[in-house]
């Protein structure tokens, strides 16, 4: 559901309800569009304001964000403003996408004073602004210049003004009249109609609230009867109570998030929830984050595909050269057979024809020379193409070996950009990939150089029997689970493709449900996994060795066991869910 103004409105109430008069004891900013504030309030508080382009909203969340080691410079400026206020009230602007939310600070003399802090949930236009008593801008997550924009700036030391105001009903303003006088001009059906008319309401909350008095979303505005059907609408949109629920599909992936429940919808999909709130973490729930580690590594993931690319044209180049290794040996012939027959050479000739004696049947051959070398030159000619030929066929055999391994190693690399939760998860990636010269040192790499780098944490899962099954994330992680396991735990990795390296925790036999419940994780985190029969295989931690020097992750195993996987959409929604937790 998208953070209409109607929605927005449910949340306004949810957030008033809930931390008036709250005290702020921390300011984050895990992104550079987001913050977090942690209210006390009869108990402690995460409340998230995002900005995103895409998921711009506001809500009390029990999701944990990775805050960056060194806060941005608005993070700063907004502890300095807001931290150990309280929040006084909290407001929505004309019933529009817009949430202000009231504190009552203490400045440098230690005189109250009040700062505003205004969301804006407006798509790309989405922004978070401090605004002080007398509407001077503090600072903004996003500033708007004039180039940006020829309506409106958002810049510090300017005078904050609202985004401009449609000419629609607000909740002050609405009423049957005011409805029916908005309404009766139009010939456009009546979803479209409530949504030129009404403020802050989207297609799929115009097309809802049709359906909730009674009336079909397409009708023509002309058709209805107005004076009834106005009436519905106002005491629909007025008495209206707080119902959350999260929709879910036939596996049990969350679909989206409603403030009630939505009879555009099947009602047996959507779970009742305790808050709006709790129905956006359902939701979101490792959404958001897998969302920003996606545009977090989308240079990473091009650069890597770069490189993808010109490791199979180099590929193809040597596999080319080893079959052009036939005519390698045929100018080694031509050379001893031009040499063995100089005297026949007649001056100034293109070609000459000589007996092949290398072959058994001995057949006569026409063997192109030049007229501009010696019948001698001509034949060195030829040996020194077989000399050249024979080097680069060596070349291209060793290079070969290079080019399967760093090939695995890339395409290990793309799997496991999917798998980033974490900056630390990226940066075990980076360091494999700068490791093996695909990269460059970073400016953090030289400047930690010499210092143990962070680990990044694998999965975990829970067996139906309850015994743990980790799951490693890269390449590095799947090193250090595979090779710090003990012998006769049970390691499983999906067979001849990019995954991850999974251990069952137990040194006992596990159980059939267990094993099955580790060769779907296997399946799922493997670039097999949309395969309806993904061969997966699994053996004693005891019989995975690892060459010395190969890359992280590149392990030999024997004595394994196959079985053949294939996910159901709710093996799927199970796993994602499990490990969003």
């Amino acid at each position: 559901m998208p953070m209409d103004g109607f929605t927005l409105s449910f949340m306004q109430k949810e957030l008033h309800h809930t931390l008036l008069g709250g005290r702020v004891d921390k300011v984050n900013q895990p992104e550079r569009d987001a913050l977090v504030l942690l209210i006390r309030s009869g108990g402690n508080h995460r409340l998230l304001l995002s900005a995103n382009a895409n998921q711009a909203r506001a809500q009390i969340t029990s999701q944990t964000y990775e805050n960056p080691a060194e806060p941005p410079m608005f993070c700063m400026l907004m502890r300095k403003h807001l931290m150990g206020s309280r929040i006084v009230d909290i407001r929505q602007i004309s019933g529009d996408r817009i949430l202000a939310i009231v504190f009552d600070c203490l400045d440098e003399m230690g005189y109250h004073v009040q700062r505003t802090l205004y969301l804006e949930v407006m798509g790309r236009h989405s922004n978070l602004t401090l605004v002080s008593e007398d509407g001077t801008i503090i600072d903004a997550i996003r500033h708007v210049n004039s180039e940006m924009s020829r309506v409106r700036t958002v810049l510090p030391g300017g005078t904050y003004q609202l985004p401009p105001q449609p000419d629609k009903l607000t909740p002050e303003t609405l009423s049957p009249e005011a409805l029916k006088e908005r309404l009766s001009p139009l010939t456009c059906a009546l979803s479209k109609g409530l949504m030129e008319c009404v403020a802050g309401m989207a297609s799929v909350c115009s097309k809802e609230v049709c359906a909730q008095i009674g009336v079909s979303a397409s009708t023509p505005i002309p058709e209805l009867d107005l004076d009834v059907v106005c009436q519905k609408l106002y005491d629909f949109c007025t008495t209206v109570e707080a119902a959350p629920v999260t929709l879910f599909d036939e596996a049990g992936m969350a679909l989206d998030f409603f403030a009630f429940p939505y009879q555009t919808h099947v009602l047996e999909n959507q779970k009742s929830m305790p808050t709006l709130s709790a129905a956006m973490d359902e939701y979101y729930l490792g959404r958001d984050l897998r969302m920003r580690m996606q545009q977090k590594s989308a240079g990473l993931q091009k650069h890597v595909k770069s490189a993808l690319e010109r490791t199979e044209k180099k590929k193809s180049i040597m596999l080319e050269t080893l079959r052009n290794s036939d005519k390698t040996e045929q100018n080694r012939i031509y050379g001893d057979l031009l040499t063995a027959n100089l005297h026949l050479i007649e001056k100034g000739a293109e070609s000459v024809t000589v007996m092949n004696y290398y072959d058994p049947e001995c057949p006569n051959v026409a063997i192109p020379i030049s007229s501009r070398l010696t019948p001698a030159q001509n034949a060195q000619s030829y040996y020194k193409k077989y000399r050249k030929a024979k080097v680069a066929e060596q070349y291209a055999r060793e290079q070969l070996v290079g080019i399967e391994r760093d090939l695995l190693l890339l395409e290990n690399a793309l799997d496991d950009l999917d798998k980033c939760e974490t900056s630390t998860d990226m940066a075990e990636i980076r360091f494999v990939l700068t490791e093996n010269g695909f990269l460059r040192p970073d400016a953090s790499q030289r400047k930690n150089k010499g210092k143990k780098m962070q680990e990044g944490k694998p999965y975990r899962f829970t067996a139906p029997d309850g015994t743990l099954i980790e799951v490693g994330k890269n390449s590095l992680q799947n090193d250090r689970l595979t090779l710090h396991a003990r012998g006769n735990e049970t390691w499983l990795h999906a067979q001849n493709i990019p995954g991850s390296h999974v251990i069952i925790r137990t040194e006992e036999e596990p159980s059939d449900e267990t094993l099955l419940y580790a060769c779907k994780l296997a399946t799922y985190y493997s670039k097999g996994r949309n395969h309806p029969q993904q061969a997966i295989d699994y053996t004693k931690r005891k019989y995975v060795k690892k060459a010395a020097g190969s890359p992280a992750g590149l392990v030999t195993y024997t004595n394994f066991k196959t079985a053949i996987i294939g996910l159901t959409p709710e093996d799927v929604a199970h796993i994602v869910k499990e490990a969003g937790k």
